[in-house]
């Protein structure tokens, strides 16, 4: 059973059938590599996983949909394509280095042999630390005590660290163990990486390998272990067999038995690999003080992220557990890719980049880590050459053409079978809104000269193509929302909102740094007309709005049945449908469209907030996790704090509780970041536009306090809500400018803030 114990996420029982998911939650990580919850005893395939970000080559992905109604026939499946395809990129697992496999007598540990006597499980967010205890009896009645601890360290993001612990409870028998590599791994069903060098020694193994022919790229992995009997040092001796690479130790009798390990992994995308692997070498270590040098590294990061709610011990362990799992599925460091749909936590969806990166993920790393977020823009600006070339591929003239599923290739990895994303053009609006507010939060002037400015002038012009002149003004035909139910819509709400609004900044930013976006402008050739062109096509989009303040989600929505008719026998729910339904003929969506207006993107004052939220709540089956967080912001906003309750637990609890049944896939990163988010924007009301601070906090009743930190052009503002009250005191930096009810204020060192 799973449950929140002292704020760690802890489980009091083996269960076979749960390792799967268990895998995902208790993943650790430090955004280079992602390491899964598998046992150190023993990897099993598709529970095991260890990755390394931006590490991507070629598999054969099999895929098996039956399309068994209209709607996935003619809507969903191109089965054309289904015939011709299956090659794709994916993420690449590693050898798995947990390896530390012990015998006790003639017996070895496995949990799934004997009797576990009792197995605690725990995953410390204070720390990032996983750490299973065990008590095994094995089939003659021999207990032993087993202590498991690992983190992947922040202090030095190439090393992980292990420490086993082993006491005999009622026996002598001797004790051995291997502590080292299993390479015996594979990538969806299939081995891809080969061997080009191996060596297990005394004193260390090695095993160097090619990821892939695709891409090309080598790793190595290297682990040390020393090995010690009730704190005596003993040697070891080198192990090689059926893909097993480690040292191996035999114990002298002793009462308690300890394992410290780390592990060293670089790829040739992290610098010159056979220099490194020549230079190489392990310098004697602890456990203990690499711990410590890790934590201290880690919560300086934490820290920031971090939200504390005081008065509900349960939802804050599990707030805390999804900012975890938000910290580590990002890059610090270096932007050779970006936030992922699944983090480092699993192999579903390759580890491919979608919108969720832009909208979910990177606004709360914008308002906390921006550098991160920077990141994360940084490998869009790298990726644009080839999104220029994707545009052409599609017959502009000119301008960026994003992929909606993006590797490190920049080129469209969209499963080709489906042909909804392929129509899911609001990734351009996604990129540039998140260009917008990361400029909005931080000022970053540098960014925006050297980078972001020319993002935003090549995706205006991908719009100038793209829009077509109609009596209505520009509209944006033929299209997928994120509302993936429907495709080949016209005007979808989401889509022509955002691109309206990010065109508009795209203008005004532009004339904003004047002479400083001249060199930029030279190179691209964008004219004074071509600019002029942009700013009547921001003014003249067709903006989808009934007289009556309702915002259809594309264009004949209403007109479409408010019920849905099945048709087949459900197959189609393995493909994110709760039900075998006719979409097409329905207003019943997958997940939010129009309410991310309202939520997520800060696009301005729209029309009747509560009409809409009432009517498109109702519409909404939640087919997409991403659901939850705009639901709950949306609730909140709408002083509905019994269904910003549901929500926000249905948000943090998603993976859990496995509510959709398949967290074994890999943690729904989008979701867990919403967790943050839903604090920030729906309950305190924070939005920030040029530096101008807004909020609009509601009364939470079922709360005592709630504070959260976030950042805002340099400076750092802690804000700490009560039943009451908001209170916003500057830590760090100049002072910041707040409007709040109707008022604008000057934050110089602390406001209070009255909730209505």
């Amino acid at each position: 059973m799973l449950a929140f114990k002292q704020s760690q996420l802890t489980e009091d029982e083996y269960i076979l059938s749960e390792m799967p998911k268990a895998a995902t939650l208790f993943t650790t990580g430090n955004g280079y590599m992602g390491v899964r919850g598998s046992l150190e005893e023993f990897g099993e395939t598709k529970i095991q996983g260890c990755f390394v970000r931006g590490l991507f080559d070629e598999i054969v992905e099999i895929v098996e949909p039956f399309p068994d109604n209209v709607y996935m026939k003619k809507y969903y499946f191109d089965e054309e394509k289904l015939k011709k395809f299956d090659r794709q990129d994916s993420c690449i697992n590693f050898p798995d280095f947990l390896l530390l496999r012990f015998q006790v007598g003639d017996a070895v540990f496995y949990p799934w042999e004997g009797e576990m006597r009792s197995w605690n499980r725990r995953l410390d967010p204070s720390s990032g630390e996983l750490r299973r205890e065990v008590v095994w009896e094995d089939e003659r009645g021999n207990e032993t005590y087993f202590c498991f601890e690992r983190f992947a360290s922040y202090a030095d993001e190439h090393r992980y660290f292990q420490r086993a612990t082993v006491r005999p409870l009622n026996h002598s028998l001797p004790v051995s163990v291997l502590a080292g590599i299993d390479a015996n791994v594979r990538t969806n069903g299939q081995i891809i990486s080969e061997k080009r060098a191996a060596r297990a020694a005394g004193e260390d193994v090695r095993y160097k390998f090619l990821l892939g022919r695709k891409y090309g790229y080598e790793g190595i992995v290297c682990t040390c272990a020393r090995f010690f009997a009730d704190g005596a040092e003993v040697s070891a001796r080198g192990y090689e067999s059926d893909g097993l690479y480690a040292q191996a130790a035999s114990f002298p009798p002793a009462s308690e038995y300890v394992v410290e390990k780390q592990c060293f992994v670089f790829t040739s995308r992290d610098g010159d690999l056979a220099k490194t692997v020549s230079d190489f070498h392990f310098e004697k270590f602890s456990y203990e003080k690499e711990r410590d040098t890790h934590v201290c590294a880690y919560r300086k990061l934490f820290s920031e992220i971090d939200v504390k709610i005081r008065g509900d011990e349960r939802l804050d362990a599990a707030l805390r557990f999804a900012n975890y799992h938000t910290l580590i599925s990002a890059e610090p460091n270096d932007s050779v890719h970006s936030l992922s749909a699944k983090s480092l936590s699993g192999e579903k969806y390759n580890q491919f980049v979608w919108w969720d990166c832009e909208i979910y993920q990177m606004p709360v790393f914008t308002h906390t880590l921006p550098q991160i977020s920077r990141n994360a823009l940084e490998y869009r600006y790298r990726m644009l050459p080839a999104a220029r070339a994707l545009a052409k591929k599609q017959g502009l003239s000119k301008g960026a053409r994003y992929p909606f599923v993006s590797s490190v290739d920049g080129d469209e990895h969209v499963w080709i079978y489906a042909r909804h994303p392929f129509l899911q053009i609001h990734i351009m609006a996604d990129i540039a809104y998140a260009v917008c507010d990361y400029y909005d939060n931080t000022g970053d002037a540098e960014f925006m000269e050297s980078e972001g400015l020319e993002m935003l002038a090549e995706i205006s012009r991908y719009w100038l193509q793209r829009a077509e002149k109609t009596g209505r003004g520009y509209e944006i035909r033929n299209v997928t929302g994120t509302d993936e139910h429907h495709d080949y819509v016209d005007n979808d709400a989401y889509t022509n909102y955002l691109v309206a609004y990010t065109l508009k900044r795209t203008v005004g930013l532009l004339r904003e740094f004047g002479k400083r976006a001249e060199e930029m402008r030279k190179r691209i050739s964008f004219s004074d007309a071509e600019l002029q062109e942009v700013e009547t096509l921001a003014e003249g989009l067709f903006l989808p709005l009934e007289k009556n303040g309702m915002i259809p989600q594309f264009d004949g929505y209403f007109s479409l049945s408010r019920s849905l008719e099945i048709e087949g026998s459900g197959t189609g729910k393995n493909f994110q449908m709760k039900q075998a339904g006719l979409y097409h003929k329905s207003q019943v969506i997958k997940q939010p469209d129009v309410m991310l207006l309202y939520s997520y993107v800060n696009v301005g004052e729209l029309p009747r907030f509560e009409e809409n939220w009432d009517y498109y709540e109702g519409m909404c089956e939640a087919s997409s996790s991403l659901t939850f967080p705009v639901h709950a912001v949306c609730s909140a906003r709408a002083r509905r704090m019994n269904s910003f309750l549901k929500y926000f637990e249905e948000t943090l609890f998603m993976d859990i509780k496995d509510i959709h049944n398949c967290a074994y896939q890999g943690i729904h990163a989008g979701c867990a970041a919403g967790g943050w988010y839903s604090v920030f924007r729906g309950v305190m009301g924070i939005s920030v536009r040029d530096r101008i601070v807004e909020a609009d906090p509601v009364r939470m009743p079922f709360w005592e306090e709630i504070s959260l930190s976030f950042h805002v052009g340099g400076s750092k503002i802690r804000a700490v809500q009560t039943l009451d009250a908001l209170t916003l005191e500057k830590v760090a930096g100049g002072d910041v400018k707040v409007k709040f009810g109707g008022g604008m204020y000057e934050l110089k060192d602390k406001l209070v803030l009255p909730i209505q």
